[in-house]
């Protein structure tokens, strides 16, 4: 897997947060990436264009319905979404639209300026191979422990943009 999205040759690594302070369940994070993944595309390229972004999304800190009360009660375990991405150009050109877009998804997801505090990384460039390779295994990391957390059908088959 990290070999085949390296292929891909991702440029950013972006973490998308929840408003919701209980977290939510990985339905609601399925549903809101896809719906903020068809704005992303349509802003780039259009509505009806047959471009597609490569995006590997993984939900973090979601749980199972028989687990969700035990995570929830958990200090610190809130769901977000880390997304490797390969932007057209330079990545920090969509820096905020991804946040606009997000935002306006719906009124569970959270500003990152807001909910990733006191920090500006919720939206980092990959600009070298080592910084490739060390955020494709960070976000592989929850693939490890749960092969459910990669929201597999937004990530595309191929790797052209």
């Amino acid at each position: 897997m990290r070999d085949w999205i390296l292929r891909g040759d991702p440029n950013s690594f972006v973490t998308l947060t929840f408003r919701s302070e209980r977290g939510v369940s990985y339905r609601r994070a399925e549903k809101e990436y896809g719906a903020f993944a068809h704005e992303l595309k349509c802003q780039l390229f259009g509505e009806k264009s047959t471009k597609r972004i490569f995006m590997v999304p993984i939900i973090e800190g979601y749980a199972k319905e028989q687990q969700r009360t035990a995570l929830l009660d958990a200090p610190g375990e809130h769901t977000h979404i880390h997304c490797l991405i390969r932007f057209p150009g330079n990545p920090m050109d969509y820096k905020e639209i991804v946040r606009q877009i997000w935002i306006a998804t719906s009124g569970v997801c959270g500003d990152p300026d807001v909910y990733c505090p006191n920090s500006d990384a919720w939206f980092q460039e990959l600009a070298t191979d080592e910084s490739k390779r060390i955020r494709t295994n960070y976000v592989l990391k929850t693939c490890g422990q749960d092969t459910e957390a990669l929201l597999c059908k937004f990530v595309p088959v191929r790797h052209v943009i």
